[in-house]
């Protein structure tokens, strides 16, 4: 179950990624923390038990709707109905570090003819992130085509440490 802000804000995160808008709900979330700054009363509105979760809805989408993404807005639904609004600020707050640390973050695209082990994985991602200097995530693919060995895709750069590569290279220098 989803408790602190962070987790709150990580779950969007996601979502931004999958939905490729991250400097969307980056800009959406920076209007609704100056929304609920100027008008500090939509919070305590928002929190009260006395008001229906549909009237919740209702004022959100007031408020909100048509100016942000919709996934925003279904956002501070969810805050509001497990009674966690008070968080919002951290989960902004929080959403913007990771939004920070994803700028800095690269994907290594590892093809290999036989998968890869979780410390064969952890191994290289540490030693890419050392080489590129930045957050690499691994994104893994058998290649059937492949002896053995190992192909790494990143930022158009290919490193290729498969057999098949090796022996091409032979090839060349034994056909002159």
């Amino acid at each position: 179950m989803i408790s602190s802000s962070n987790d709150y804000a990580t779950a969007l995160f996601m979502l931004s990624l999958e939905n490729d808008s991250l400097d969307e709900f980056a800009a959406d979330l920076a209007t609704v923390k100056s929304v609920f700054e100027e008008n500090p009363e939509y919070e305590l509105l928002l929190s009260s038990p006395a008001i229906k979760k549909s009237e919740r809805t209702e004022i959100i989408n007031a408020a909100f709707g048509g100016s942000i993404d919709e996934c925003i807005i279904n956002f501070i639904n969810v805050l509001c109905d497990h009674n966690k609004l008070s968080a919002i600020y951290d989960c902004i707050k929080d959403f913007m570090a990771l939004k920070k640390s994803a700028e800095n973050c690269i994907t290594a695209h590892i093809y290999t003819a036989v998968p890869l082990t979780e410390t064969q994985k952890e191994r290289l991602k540490y030693k890419l992130q050392k080489k590129f200097h930045s957050t690499v995530i691994i994104k893994t693919a058998i290649d059937k085509s492949m002896i053995g060995g190992i192909k790494i895709e990143v930022d158009g750069k290919i490193i290729d440490g498969s057999i098949k590569e090796q022996l091409s290279d032979i090839k060349e220098v034994i056909s002159g």
